[in-house]
């Protein structure tokens, strides 16, 4: 398979409204979490999420039928900037989400319970419940000339950024964009309340303090194009999608492998794809949930692979668990990070564990050639990137 060029990059997140802004609270690994504002959960206490705050110039408040759609909108557009005419060069989209319309489903149905007669609005509510509908809103806005839409849960837009991978290599599209997108939302927080996995101080990614996840919300989007299409463009790359790998290990509905046999065989098959020897790779941008079982499996499936275990590094103390959107979300600051050759320090992390025996990098300066970036899901969703600095000459 071919090293597929980015072009383009956005990002919305509760680090900042662009990509720029969002790496510079990464890097320096601060804690952008807040207490739930956006509504209430209704919780023995109020949680810290990753809130995307309140946009300076309209946006993605009034972008959408709904937040998730006004989210993903924002980061594409930012994403499309170095390209604003198209020339006849084809675009397509592929589409990560899972909560989807789900915000605005959750609005009607509180209209609905104090108001039976609300009913016969239905049909226009909840038409962008699905995320094919919310795909087709966006397609529609851009004027993409075919859309896909994906959701497995939070290995979600790693999956889409390899289908857009595939999409170009198989010419359906000269151009294709990779959006995750998720915003918070009353059935994800009590979702994961209910399964005792919200750490209500906060995330502590990898540290031996960690009990759960912290929540958040935002969208990136990544705009990928075949080599003909970069050059007929004349926009200088800023890195390359080299491998994806993906893997379903089918372990438990909500815990992962304890080994991490799926995470093994989604990198394995990054690596193989990007036909580089794991000792090339010079970050690995973990999953680093924050939860005890996730973060121990991670680590075990990563030194499964790699030796000794590269500098890595955990984005969610900063901008929450995204879920659908993190792959693509964190995919966006690594790159920057790969450009300014610096590994990105851990927010929340402090006191090392022991069952891990392995400490993210406290940020330090690293040339980047090759990072890993790994997302894993519910049901044993697995996958995992490898993203290369951009040459032409391996063209």
């Amino acid at each position: 398979m071919s090293r597929i060029p980015i072009i383009g990059m956005g990002a919305v997140s509760a680090a900042g409204h662009c990509a720029s802004k969002g790496y510079d609270a990464v890097v320096a690994g601060k804690d952008c979490l807040t207490p739930l504002s956006l509504f209430d959960a209704a919780l023995k206490a109020v949680p810290l999420c990753g809130q995307v705050p309140d946009d300076p110039e309209p946006g993605y408040s009034s972008g959408g039928p709904n937040r998730c759609a006004g989210l993903a909108l924002r980061a594409i557009r930012e994403a499309l900037q170095p390209m604003p005419e198209r020339n006849g060069l084809r675009l397509g989209m592929a589409l990560a989400t899972t909560v989807a319309g789900m915000t605005r489903s959750e609005q009607f149905y509180r209209a609905l319970r104090d108001d039976p007669g609300y009913l016969e609005h239905a049909a226009r509510e909840l038409a962008c419940h699905e995320p094919t509908a919310i795909a087709g809103f966006l397609a529609r806005q851009i004027n993409a000339q075919g859309f896909h839409s994906i959701s497995t849960a939070c290995s979600t837009s790693l999956h889409a950024l390899g289908m857009a991978k595939r999409l170009i290599e198989h010419d359906r599209y000269d151009l294709c964009l990779a959006v995750g997108v998720d915003a918070l939302s009353i059935l994800t927080v009590r979702g994961f309340a209910s399964l005792m996995l919200l750490d209500f101080s906060g995330c502590k990614p990898f540290d031996a303090r960690r009990v759960g996840i912290s929540l958040g919300e935002g969208a990136g989007a990544l705009l990928l194009a075949s080599a003909k299409a970069a050059r007929q463009s004349g926009i200088e790359p800023v890195a390359a999608v080299a491998g994806w790998g993906a893997s379903a290990d089918g372990h438990h509905m909500t815990a992962p492998h304890p080994d991490g046999e799926g995470a093994v065989r989604a990198t394995t098959a990054a690596l193989e794809e990007a036909d580089i020897a794991a000792s090339a790779i010079d970050m690995i941008a973990a999953h680093g949930t924050g939860t005890p079982d996730n973060d121990i499996a991670e680590i075990r499936a990563m030194r499964t692979l790699f030796d000794p275990l590269p500098p890595f590094c955990s984005m969610k103390r900063t901008l929450g668990h995204t879920l659908a959107a993190s792959g693509i979300l964190e995919t966006v600051f690594a790159i920057h990070a790969l450009h300014d050759n610096r590994i990105p320090a851990t927010a929340g992390f402090e006191q090392p564990d022991e069952a891990i025996n392995a400490q993210p990098s406290p940020g330090e300066e690293k040339i980047i050639h090759h990072f890993i970036k790994n997302s894993f899901g519910f049901g044993g969703n697995n996958a995992s990137v490898v993203i290369s600095k951009w040459e032409w000459s391996k063209q």
